[in-house]
């Protein structure tokens, strides 16, 4: 399953890729992680490893992550896995026209039972994961938004 969505933020890339690059802050957007942990931190970023818990209508999910590729400011990578699936997460971060253009791409893969649950329902797993990443993307723009505006009033 594929999953891409886009938003543009009147914010600088470097501000924007804080806000995906940092556990803490990212958080604060990604409204169905409830907790998080770093398990092996590596200088370059490639190869770090960390768990996170989710939680989404009172049900639980840990999911272990990697980072898989990274470019400061501009790109960072994940693979992810859980009992559900293993999911492939890239956010890219472009500056377009003093804004920054964020891209964000997810391919699923289920596993068994959930793969024989995604052939009758898929369409509408998708469209709810679609909804919510647009709804973070949403959340990160009014985040980055509203510190640029701190910043401007000092």
């Amino acid at each position: 399953m594929e999953i891409r969505a886009s938003i543009d933020i009147s914010s600088n890339p470097k501000e924007v890729f804080s806000w995906i690059n940092n556990p803490n802050k990212a958080m604060r957007w990604q409204k169905g992680v409830k907790s998080g942990e770093v398990i092996k931190e590596t200088i370059e970023k490639i190869g770090t490893t960390f768990s996170e818990e989710l939680e989404e209508n009172g049900k639980s999910l840990v999911i272990r992550g990697e980072i898989t590729d990274y470019v400061p400011n501009e790109l960072i990578s994940f693979k992810l896995e859980s009992k559900i699936h293993r999911v492939y997460v890239n956010y890219s971060v472009f500056e377009n026209n003093n804004e920054s253009t964020v891209i964000v791409h997810s391919t699923i893969k289920w596993k068994f039972p959930m793969n024989k649950i995604s052939l009758v329902i898929g369409k509408r797993i998708k469209e709810s994961i679609l909804r919510q990443t647009k709804s973070e993307l949403s959340e990160l723009r009014k985040l980055c938004d509203s510190e640029e505006n701190e910043f401007k009033t000092i």
